[in-house]
């Protein structure tokens, strides 16, 4: 049997097998499909009835972990680790008992935080409007973070709290202050005053006053405001980790451009990471983000930030004790002097809620680099593809058919490719029996075979790579919007039709255990259908491999978001309904041709 040369739509089918094989184990391999349910996070005391650690052990063990954070310099130095003691600040008395936290509501009552006086710092935030995968119970940001969001510590200098005064409470305002008295290690007397007042979309104005009521200058060593912390999403809000994006995120003083670190980078190993003046930093997951900035556009956080990880226990499923990182971060203010009985006064902006584009966009331009949806230029085509689907959705109501509104646009744009693809191949198919002719003729002759073939594909004006080009540019489009369907929280818990979440498979119900996905199976007889009407070659093995393409690709995607595979349907019908209508206007044509 003679070996035949691969034409247009053999070739096509190769490039789209080789692209899905080549990029499975990057898109979904390494990050993981866990199909199991999340395990929510557990309280301490949860954990304690399960484990067979001691509460002394435990302690232990979170003691060790926070013990590594270190400082960020700007030039490299020895660095003396850090003690618990710097992070959680030690008490005389028993303050929590004589000061309760306080509670305060945003004014559109997005959000609900909890203030802390005794610690000095945002003990919990409450997003009302997320709940976790389980719509059960809302999702909340900076729950027992070490370092406490927004609390303020020195490196390697011990501060012994001597009082806390009264906070003073603006319903009004939607603020509390919170001033306390603290002595430094030489005995110098200090006092430090936080204000939290609420704004609107998830910000929170946040100042810092360092008082001096000595005779003499008051100095400290690189002062540190955190910006809390976070856990993977799986563990915050229990959601599937498809493709998790556990990081902090730097904004860098000097040319704007954002320097990111993941959890799992080794240079957290050490908890320290050196960077010149940030404008901002922030820490973030997969839907979730906590962002500080100094409020002066013209401020920035002088020598860097400080970085570390420590592991947090909860239960899984079945009862056994699992360990997750959870990762801080804090902005540097740098070395400060105080003069005798005079004070300074930082004001911060601070924003705890959803990785939402428009959100992050209004707290600072830049800020939408730490949404991390793709890679290289794919994230830019992610956003803007992003911004469609919310302008979109803001016309129909519904990112459902935002999503189908958006793939009507999409292949609008790609009509006339597609159009010239669909020519292209079906004049590949009407010589096929004269290419079958020189491959009999000059089966003993490559050379002359290929020449051959090279002018009558000239003489009929046909490019046999004219059939891959639509499917060559839409691969990154595709693959942009998966990650766009994927990870924009916009669409997180967003119904449409039967579909309770279009970033998850569109499972009605269970065969024999396996999940019924009517959007993914629909894919794939729209695929079939289409392979019909597509024009191939005459080539029965060839034929065969076009038909086991609908089979490849519902394999691969069959528990792809129902976003993605309710955008991969409509662009099939669409394709379908331009066949139908190429083969219509053919037909016009021959008809036509044969009456003159």
């Amino acid at each position: 049997m003679s070996k035949k040369k691969l034409d247009s739509t053999t070739v096509i089918v190769v490039i789209v097998c080789a692209t899905l094989l080549l990029s499975w184990n990057y898109i979904f391999g390494p990050r993981g499909l866990n199909w199991l349910p999340a395990p929510e996070p557990a309280l301490k005391s949860q954990v304690s009835k399960n484990s067979d650690e001691t509460e002394l052990d435990k302690e232990t063990t979170m003691a060790k972990a926070v013990s590594k954070t270190k400082s960020l310099i700007t030039k490299p130095q020895a660095v003396q680790t850090n003690t618990d003691n710097n992070l959680k600040l030690p008490k005389t008395a028993d303050w929590n008992n004589k000061f309760s936290e306080i509670k305060l509501s945003s004014p559109e009552s997005l959000y609900e935080i909890t203030v802390n006086p005794v610690e000095g710092d945002i003990s919990s935030v409450i997003l009302k409007d997320f709940k976790n995968s389980a719509k059960t119970k809302n999702v909340i940001l900076d729950q027992n973070i070490i370092p406490g969001a927004l609390s303020v510590s020195e490196r390697n200098n011990q501060w012994k709290l001597l009082n806390v005064f009264k906070p003073i409470i603006d319903k009004e305002k939607r603020s509390v202050t919170v001033k306390r008295e603290f002595s430094k290690a030489d005995g110098t007397d200090f006092y430090l005053t936080q204000t939290w007042s609420l704004n609107k979309s998830y910000v929170i104005n946040y100042t810092v006053s360092l008082s001096n009521p000595n005779s003499k200058s008051l100095k400290f060593q690189e002062l540190n405001v955190w910006a809390g912390g976070i856990p993977p999403i799986q563990y915050l809000a229990g959601n599937l980790a498809r493709s998790e994006s556990h990081r902090i995120d730097v904004l860098l003083a000097s040319n704007n451009s954002i320097v990111s670190i993941k959890s799992t980078d080794k240079q957290l190993n050490n908890d320290m990471i050196q960077y010149e003046p940030i404008k901002w930093l922030a820490v973030s997951n997969k839907y979730f983000a906590c962002l500080l900035k100094p409020t002066d556009d013209n401020a920035v956080f002088s020598a860097g930030n400080i970085n570390h990880r420590y592991m947090q226990k909860t239960l899984d499923e079945n009862g056994k004790v699992a360990e997750y990182a959870v990762i801080c971060a804090a902005g540097r203010i740098g070395s400060v002097e105080i003069q005798p009985n005079s004070k300074q006064t930082w004001d911060f902006e601070y924003y705890s809620g959803p990785k939402n584009v428009m959100l992050l966009k209004a707290f600072s331009p830049e800020a939408t680099g730490i949404m991390h949806l793709a890679f290289a230029f794919l994230e830019t085509i992610s956003l803007w593809l992003l911004y469609g689907l919310i302008f979109l959705k803001g016309i129909v109501g519904s990112y459902g058919w935002a999503i189908i509104l958006l793939t009507v646009i999409v292949k609008l744009v790609f009509w006339p490719i597609t159009h010239k693809s669909n020519v292209s191949m079906k004049r590949m198919q009407k010589i096929q029996p004269l290419v079958k002719e020189l491959r009999e003729k000059y089966k003993d002759d490559k050379q002359k075979l290929n020449a051959k073939t090279m002018e009558l594909y000239k003489k009929e004006k046909v490019n046999p790579l004219g059939g891959c080009l639509p499917i060559l540019v839409q691969i990154p489009v595709f693959f942009a919007l998966y990650w766009t369907l994927d990870g924009a929280i916009e669409l997180r818990q967003a119904s449409f039709l039967w579909i309770n979440n279009l970033t998850m498979p569109d499972t009605v119900g269970h065969i024999f255990g396996l999940p019924i996905n009517p959007l993914a199976i629909a894919m794939a007889l729209t695929m079939v259908l289409q392979q019909k009407l597509t024009p191939t070659a005459t080539d029965p093995a060839q034929a065969k491999m076009m038909m086991l393409m609908p089979v490849v690709m519902l394999f691969f995607l069959y528990s792809m978001p129902s976003g993605l595979t309710l955008y991969w349907t409509v662009s099939q019908l669409i394709s379908i309904a331009q066949l139908l209508m190429n083969k219509y206007s053919g037909k016009k044509e021959n008809l036509k041709i044969a009456t003159t």
